[in-house]
């Protein structure tokens, strides 16, 4: 059985390997059958840890680095210093290295992850962009903090928008939709319906990431709860997917 989901746009490169697991293969109960990898949502600990324990083995992830993610534009830089996140995981929704020992991680359940690689350096980056993240420029402040960590530019970035709520399953407030038209254009509204991946494009566009560098995920995680978990198509009571992206050994 299919556990995790290549980002190929990524993967391409020969640099970064990366990844978002599906919903399928663990070990969890409903509602957060079955491979939820989220420790905040209430699920037994013990079926985390399996879940865990099943992603890794099959990904050969190791060293994973996290953030408690809070909504913000915070962005954590990921050094030999850093200790392995567990208990002590900061508040952020970004981390960013330059080390080939360890990966990066978030965890989403409609909200966008965004895989950043920089082909120069190259550095990794990876953010959880919702509606509070994407409008205070969470992939445009990752992409910021990897130019003042390791000298990374908007136009040697590859980025991947991963699986998330797309704008035919997210309606949102006439108020909201209002405050997104006015930062980000009105490409991103259909009516009351809000394009998270929209908005987030153009900003990424604004600070000069090539067109042809930005991919975006065909999956709605509404649409697709046979594949991915949805907060909001699942009444807020659910699991969630773990995005990962780590430099190869040998680059």
């Amino acid at each position: 059985m299919k556990i995790y989901h290549p980002i190929q746009e990524i993967q391409a490169s020969g640099i970064a390997t990366a990844g978002i697991s599906l919903r399928h293969g663990g070990v969890s109960q409903a509602p957060y059958a079955s491979l939820n990898l989220g420790e905040h949502v209430n699920d037994d600990p013990n079926a985390v840890k399996k879940n865990r324990k099943i992603l890794f083995q099959e990904t050969g992830l190791t060293n994973l680095h996290y953030c408690r993610q809070i909504h913000s534009a915070f962005v954590v830089h990921v050094n030999n210093e850093a200790r392995p996140v567990a208990a002590h995981a900061p508040e952020a929704d970004a981390l960013v290295t330059a080390q080939r020992d360890v990966a990066l991680g978030i965890f989403t359940a409609d909200c966008i992850p965004i895989f950043v690689l920089d082909v120069e350096t190259p550095a990794i980056g990876i953010a959880h962009a919702g509606w509070r993240g994407t409008f205070a420029r969470i992939a445009v402040n990752t992409i910021t903090q990897m130019g003042t960590h390791f000298g990374t530019r908007p136009n040697n970035c590859q980025i991947h928008l991963g699986p998330a709520i797309q704008k035919c399953c997210y309606t949102v407030s006439t108020e909201l939709m209002t405050q997104f038209t006015a930062e980000f254009g009105s490409t991103v509204a259909n009516g009351t319906n809000l394009s998270l991946q929209t908005a987030n494009v153009n900003q990424l566009l604004e600070i000069g990431v090539p067109p042809d560098a930005i991919s975006v995920s065909e999956f709605c995680t509404a649409c697709r709860t046979d594949l991915f978990y949805s907060h909001r198509a699942e009444n807020g009571q659910t699991g969630r997917m773990l995005s990962f992206i780590r430099r190869n050994a040998k680059n």
